[in-house]
């Protein structure tokens, strides 16, 4: 009996109101199998050894809310790496359980977590779009110029890509070219 070839895992990464959604739906309406690394991390808040140790760690009563962990976030930035400690394992764990073939990763550089996976794909529309996108969710250009302020620039994730995907072109170009991708990464799989 053959051994079974692993399967090919493919990490979708980019900034905020770039595109990774909309490049993940593109991917599941093609019948990939696609996971989100933030609603692992949802899930993972929720478990009772999680919220025992994040009560722990800011001297409060279980269960934590996600309000009380960004209000501690806000006043101590170091308080990340506690965080961090208590919840990454478990998403990792979460992660590697999961039976996907794409998955969004938004901190993937972030986090290191591209080692991980096999390929990485980064989705962009450039600073500018990511602007106009994001302004336009939060209804103001200064809080979006703030929160974009916070995170690594998608450009600093380009060097670690196996594929840049630019959703700042017409939809249907994008697309394409996902489809066109995701056929290429899985030519004679399976």
């Amino acid at each position: 009996m053959a051994a079974q070839a692993p399967k090919r895992r493919i990490a979708i990464t980019g900034g905020i109101c770039e595109g990774k959604s909309t490049v993940c739906g593109y991917l599941r309406e093609l019948g990939y199998a696609v996971a989100n690394a933030d609603e692992a991390a949802r899930e993972v808040f929720e478990e009772e050894p999680v919220q025992r140790a994040l009560a722990l760690a800011l001297g409060c009563e279980a269960p934590v809310s996600r309000q009380q962990v960004r209000d501690r976030l806000a006043l101590d930035p170091d308080f990340r790496r506690t965080l961090n400690r208590i919840t990454h394992p478990r998403i990792l764990e979460r992660l590697d359980q999961l039976e996907a073939s794409f998955v969004e990763v938004p901190l993937l550089v972030e986090a290191c977590l591209q080692g991980r996976f096999d390929r990485v794909w980064v989705v962009t529309c450039g600073p500018e779009e990511q602007l106009r996108r994001l302004a336009q969710r939060l209804g103001s250009k200064a809080e979006a110029r703030r929160l974009m302020a916070t995170q690594l620039p998608t450009r600093a994730k380009i060097p670690f890509a196996d594929a840049v995907i630019r959703t700042n072109r017409p939809e249907s170009d994008v697309q394409a070219f996902v489809a066109e991708l995701a056929s290429r990464e899985f030519a004679g799989a399976g």
